[in-house]
């Protein structure tokens, strides 16, 4: 559960960073730019402790997944951007392909204990 809430952590300071870039091209760089550099930071440091249990496709996969759905999201509702058809189709795809990417490290975990358990029988009946 630790290593999940790194990987909450890194994307909320991931998706706070992203936002700050609005502000660093607007009416404060110095501070937008100093709060973008400083968050990513510690998204990454975050990110880098989650890796640590979690596997790096899926914490990278969710991480820049849910990363991208929350920055679209607020971009919404705060920056007043607007949502297409498209880009809630891309949504959808996105949601989709983290799904994928899950379950298809669940069936890889499956394999390669199924395949353990083969190699145990092998060596015990011989």
């Amino acid at each position: 559960m630790y290593y999940w809430c790194m990987l909450f952590l890194a994307i909320i300071t991931e998706v706070a960073s992203t936002s700050f870039m609005k502000m660093a091209t607007g009416s404060h760089p110095v501070v937008g730019y100093t709060l973008m550099a400083l968050l990513i930071s510690i998204s990454y440091f975050f990110l880098s402790q989650a890796v640590r249990k979690i596997p790096l496709a899926i914490a990278y996969t969710m991480w820049e997944g849910v990363g991208l759905l929350l920055i679209s999201v607020s971009s919404w509702y705060f920056f007043d951007e607007q949502f297409s058809a498209m880009k809630l189709a891309a949504m959808a795809c996105l949601i989709t392909g983290m799904m994928l990417m899950n379950l298809g490290e669940k069936l890889s975990e499956r394999q390669q204990a199924n395949k353990k358990e083969e190699s145990s029988c092998q060596t015990i009946c011989n």
